[in-house]
């Protein structure tokens, strides 16, 4: 079995077979984008490698443990002090994320792969593949649920296919707690999402209402994240060149 997972592992994460072992790194700073890591994820179930949850994994060791059903132990016994935020700091925070549109793996059947299946809903699915191009759309929506789980962590153990996007007759994109916003060039998607403080957190019911001062304090909030999400834009495609 580890040879076979070895021989995955590699090729995401270009690190060589040999170098692999229980401490090696093989999670988001491991591999080239989001997108890329899920990729990995999704061939080792297609191989047969499915573990319940990869949110916790950042080692080859931690991987190995939730194949086989054990507890995840981490590697680092040092303490590290972590700051408490208060209410007001944990309320609309901003998530950022960028994607190369070329990273979603193309395939014959969208509902019928493991990237997208683990990813995506049967609805997103169906979305998507209406659309004039349908990897930029899944890319988008990625895009936007990387976004909404940097804006609250209490969605990082969630399942990308639970985190269902929905839209608006006008084609904005809609989650609860949630503005979205999502925008495409030929090469690339950006997602901005920012949390809502009048809706409560991850799978629990939400309520739409909110006061006039909170909407005035979220359009101002959002207006920011567009601003913040152009300027990485601009500052990524500089680097590229």
């Amino acid at each position: 079995m580890e040879d076979q997972v070895k021989d995955i592992i590699s090729r995401y994460t270009k690190i060589p077979v040999d170098q692999i072992n229980q401490h090696t790194l093989i999670g988001r700073t491991a591999v080239a984008s989001s997108i890329v890591l899920h990729r990995m994820y999704a061939q080792l179930a297609t191989d047969g490698f499915a573990a319940e949850n990869y949110a916790g994994i950042k080692t080859y060791g931690d991987l190995l443990a939730a194949l086989n059903k054990t507890s995840i132990t981490a590697l680092s016994t040092t303490a590290v002090p972590v700051y408490q935020y208060s209410a007001q700091e944990q309320s609309n925070t901003i998530g950022i994320d960028i994607e190369n549109i070329s990273n979603m793996p193309p395939v014959n059947d969208f509902r019928l792969a493991e990237f997208y299946t683990m990813n995506f809903s049967p609805a997103e699915i169906a979305y998507c593949i209406l659309q004039p191009d349908p990897y930029a759309s899944f890319a988008g929506l990625f895009a936007a649920k990387e976004a909404i789980i940097k804006a609250d962590n209490a969605y990082r153990s969630s399942p990308f296919n639970s985190i269902i996007i929905d839209h608006l007759p006008s084609g904005k994109p809609v989650y609860p707690g949630f503005r979205l916003s999502i925008s495409h060039t030929n090469d690339l998607t950006i997602a901005v999402a920012v949390k809502n403080s009048d809706f409560s957190a991850a799978g629990t019911s939400h309520s739409i209402a909110s006061t006039g001062g909170n909407a005035a304090l979220l359009t101002f909030t959002a207006m920011a994240a567009l601003l913040l999400s152009l300027l990485s834009l601009l500052l990524f495609l500089y680097k590229s060149c």
